[in-house]
């Protein structure tokens, strides 16, 4: 997979921070911080019941869809920090993480029916606006880029292949491998500046 520079499929940090920095919402806040560290698909968000979270190991269950390996991880400083801002609002009730604005409450008037979590759709609208808000590149206004960027990050940062396959959940190391060449990519581009210059 080929990723110039302009049309690359994460994150830089710094655009990564810029984004964080517009999400004043304290729920938005925790989704997104979340999404990112756990390198969450839009579609498995909503399905987090609060009741995986661990509060007092600092830890979180994460199941994952599409065949990809579910597991309980440490959570970051960011993540738990997020999560108690978010508690301080929700509260400790049982029920999803992060349940959908259409339900006033928790548990539904009908039949005692459990609020559904927020959906993959209200996420894509939400990354996008804050996106937008942002400045980040228009391409990139798209919840998955927090995936893709969580990815080539670890990568960036020493972790090893095994590592970031684990961490993201992926049943086949090839799929880990896209973003060892997505930072590949972007390291020929800088050098290429470089070389130009000198």
């Amino acid at each position: 997979m080929k990723a110039s520079n302009d049309k690359r499929k994460y994150l830089t940090e710094q655009e990564l921070k810029q984004f964080l920095a517009v999400v004043r919402s304290v729920r938005d806040r925790a989704i997104f911080t979340i999404s990112y560290w756990r390198g969450l698909r839009a579609s498995e968000i909503g399905r987090i019941p609060w009741s995986d979270w661990d509060q007092k190991k600092k830890k979180i269950y994460i199941f994952r869809l599409k065949h990809s390996l579910s597991g309980e991880f440490p959570l970051s400083p960011q993540e738990t920090k997020a999560l108690n801002a978010w508690k301080e609002i929700r509260g400790n009730d049982p029920g999803p993480m992060f349940p959908s604005r259409e339900s006033s409450s928790f548990i539904l008037a009908d039949k005692g029916k459990k609020a559904p979590g927020i959906g993959r759709g209200m996420i894509h609208v939400l990354f996008r606006d804050y996106a937008t808000e942002a400045g980040l590149p228009e391409h990139l206004r798209h919840a998955h880029a927090l995936k893709h960027s969580l990815g080539t990050h670890l990568i960036a940062k020493g972790a090893s292949l095994y590592d970031v396959k684990d961490w993201l959940g992926h049943r086949d190391i090839r799929s880990t491998m896209v973003y060892a060449q997505m930072r590949n990519a972007e390291r020929d581009s800088a050098a290429r500046k470089v070389y130009e210059q000198g």
